[in-house]
This record gives C-alpha cells, sequence and structure tokens, in this order.
C-alpha cells in the first residue's frame, strides 16, 4: 500500500490551506500593530468609540474570511457533502481561533519584540478582562490553548 499521488495531493492542498490561513492571522495582526503602535507613535490617542468601529470591522475580516475559505474549498472540491463538512469546519476554524485570541499572540511574538507580557500586565482590552475582571498573558494562553483543542476534536469529527 503505498501513498499514491492523489494522496500527495491531498496533503499539498491541506498544507496550502494551513499555510495560507496561518499567513493571514499573522498579516492581521501586523495590520493591528501598525495601528495600536505604530500609528500612536504619530499621535493617536486610544479612544473606545473608534477602537470598538474598529475591533467590529476587525473581527468582521474574519468572519468573512473564514466564510469565503470554506465556501471556496466547497465549491473547489466537488460540491459533495463531505466538501461542504470540510468548508464548514474550515470556516468555524478561523472563527474559533480568531475567538480564542490567536491574533493577539502573534501580535506580540511576531510584530512586538517576540515574546508575551509578564504575567503581571493586564490584557484590558480583550472582552474577557470585562467579563472576569482580570486577563493576562495565562489567561490567553489558557483561551487559546481550549480554542486549539476545539479545533482538533471538529476536525476529528469531520474526517473521521
Amino acid at each position: 500500500m503505498g501513498f499514491g499521488l492523489a494522496g500527495f495531493g491531498a496533503v499539498l492542498k491541506c498544507s496550502g490551506l494551513v499555510f495560507l490561513i496561518f499567513l493571514f492571522f499573522v498579516l492581521m495582526s501586523g495590520l493591528d500593530f501598525i495601528v495600536h503602535r505604530v500609528l500612536y507613535g504619530y499621535g493617536l490617542r486610544f479612544s473606545f468609540d473608534w477602537a470598538s468601529f474598529y475591533w467590529a470591522v476587525y473581527g468582521g475580516v474574519f468572519t468573512v474570511f473564514g466564510f469565503a475559505v470554506g465556501f471556496v474549498y466547497w465549491l473547489g472540491s466537488g460540491r459533495s457533502c463531505e466538501s461542504a463538512k470540510v468548508g464548514l469546519g474550515l470556516f468555524f476554524s478561523v472563527f474559533l481561533l480568531f475567538l480564542g485570541g490567536l491574533t493577539d499572540v502573534f501580535w506580540f511574538v511576531f510584530w512586538d519584540g517576540g515574546g508575551l507580557p509578564s504575567a503581571e500586565v493586564a490584557w484590558w482590552w480583550m472582552p474577557w478582562f470585562r467579563i472576569f475582571g482580570f486577563w493576562n498573558s495565562y489567561a490567553q494562553l489558557g483561551l487559546l490553548a481550549v480554542a486549539f483543542l476545539v479545533v482538533c476534536v471538529f476536525w476529528f469529527f469531520i474526517l473521521r
């Protein structure tokens, strides 16, 4: 039993999708870095008035991107029930990783010096801070780990 050309194509397709989704998250966190770090150097002052609108649009971009990835996958994969499940899985994966705060972790790791803030630094901009009254790097990594776990379990059921 060999791996075969069809199996190689599927692995290549999957690897390409994962890479492009990863790249999208990295680049969107770079856009966030420009807004929340670079523009402050030019005099931008934080205000929940503009930040709330920015965060809503930012979340909308991830939602539309997840939908587009899933829909294009479905269109390009024979429009079967199986490809619809995979397309839905792609949408929910992007959405759950966004809700899990992957872009915030990427912001610090790729754009702001390579490491997360110490545990004493409150992540006050996160919605979870307003809900729980605290949020730090450990809480964020815990949430992201749960999001990854949910995505993995989701894919286990989709692909079995």
